[in-house]
């Protein structure tokens, strides 16, 4: 059966199965001292065939997976032994009542209302009446008892066995009901903390829609108005031109917007290992400039891609590595005044590959690192009034982490900001 934590039922299973053993192994004992002390054959032959019937429930409970009628067998047995062990065994000066305390304490843990109490009314009604007749005369017992000795040991013998049988199944109760709590409460800190984990994605999420809405509702109504103002033919071509360049450059930073939105919720919600393909490092290093040089032109911007060391082939997660460096220089082109110089470097190591992103501009400050890969919520605006979700750091922190590469920032001069993504190499991923 499998464990499950939260499963009461299958602790209590596991616990009967252990009562069921020692229940079994008492049986034997008593048989073994009963000989021993040369008390009744009778008993002998009974318990014999209460060992085998015991066996048939252990396998009707392990196997077939019947506990509830295995354990009411058992206990229906154990109390038609302990009335008949009353007769034969010296009535109520005999060890029988030592028996029915084990018993009671099985009835305890395995029962719930009312078969507790029913069995437990079974159990001691039968014993006090069995009680009563035979001070009245009217039920004549077996007497085994030689001596008072022999009364002396037999009982003695009863009682450690019983009380061992009680202080290992209780031991053991404990024992596993700990373990079952300290199982429930490991499971209840992971329920909480995806609780915490679907909480914080939901108001990330909300966040989101919100932003979305406001930053595409702007440009969507210019664009509705435009082509009514066109329709109606009232637009000269300089008032045209200018709001269609407007639109255009909206459109392009729209664009990344959604873009990064839809990797982020790509990303929320595969669980497929990303697909490495074998790439040509400086290849990709141009094709990231290229991608970027229409905006930063736009900007009156240069963008300059160096290679530092040898040209290597390697399988790379080439999707992600994509979208991590073109909101890396997406950020740098916004963030960056007209007419400077944006770097792209690649450094190629024996042991590393590490992108650098540089651009001018003011540095972000101590307070505001500690927070630059998280999900802002919120809108951030560029040199020209460029708008942003502040999804994309966070978006490329997680891709990076996912994949074991390392993204970060630093600063080496005043007033420059350099973004770095390494990538360790290994044997494998290295190809000339």
């Amino acid at each position: 059966m499998q464990e499950n934590p939260a499963n009461l039922e299958q602790l209590q299973h596991r616990i009967a199965v252990i009562f069921v053993l020692l229940t079994f192994s008492a049986i034997i004992l008593f048989g073994f001292t009963d000989y021993i002390l040369g008390l009744n054959p009778i008993l002998g032959k009974i318990r014999v065939v209460y060992a085998l019937l015991f066996m048939g429930c252990f396998v009707l409970m392990v196997r077939y997976n019947r506990f509830f009628l295995s354990i009411n067998l058992m206990l229906g047995l154990i109390l038609i032994f302990s009335l008949v062990n009353y007769y034969f065994n010296d009535g109520f000066q005999g060890p029988t009542i030592f028996n029915l305390f084990v018993f009671i304490v099985a009835v305890a843990i395995f029962f719930k209302n009312p078969f507790n109490l029913i069995w437990w009314l079974a159990c001691i009604g039968s014993y006090l009446l069995l009680f009563y007749l035979e001070i009245e005369g009217l039920v004549l017992v077996s007497k085994n008892y030689k001596n008072l000795q022999d009364l002396f040991w037999d009982n003695a013998i009863s009682i450690a066995l019983c009380a061992v049988f009680i202080f290992i199944g209780i031991y053991l109760l404990i024992i596993n009901y700990r373990r079952q709590q300290e199982n429930l409460l490991e499971l209840q800190k992971v329920n909480e903390r995806q609780l915490a984990e679907l909480t914080s994605l939901n108001q990330k999420k909300n966040e989101l829609i919100a932003l979305l809405s406001h930053d595409l509702r702007g440009p969507i109504g210019t664009l509705s108005a435009t082509l009514g103002l066109v329709d109606q033919g009232v637009l000269e071509e300089e008032d045209l031109a200018q709001i269609l360049a407007k639109l255009k450059s909206q459109s392009f930073q729209l664009n990344q917007v959604l873009e990064n939105t839809l990797a982020w919720v790509t990303s929320e919600m595969d669980t497929k290992a990303p697909e490495k393909k074998e790439t040509d490092l400086l290849q990709l290093g141009e094709l990231m400039r290229d991608t970027m040089q229409i905006e930063a032109i736009n900007k009156s911007q240069n963008l300059e891609f160096e290679l530092i060391g040898e040209n290597q082939h390697m399988l790379l997660e080439i999707k992600e590595v994509k979208i991590i460096l073109k909101n890396l220089l997406d950020n740098a082109v916004k963030f960056t005044k007209a007419g400077e110089t944006i770097g792209l470097r690649l450094i190629v190591k024996p042991d590393l590959i590490r992108w650098e992103v540089r651009n001018p501009g003011e540095t972000i400050t101590e307070n505001q690192q500690l927070f630059l890969f998280e999900f802002k919520g919120k809108s951030s605006l560029g040199t020209q009034k460029e708008k942003g979700a502040g999804l994309g750091l966070s978006l490329c922190k997680k891709i990076a982490d996912s994949l074991g590469m390392r993204l970060g920032y630093q600063i080496e001069r005043e007033n420059e900001n350099l973004f770095y993504l390494e990538i360790a190499r290994n044997s494998n991923q290295n190809h000339p």
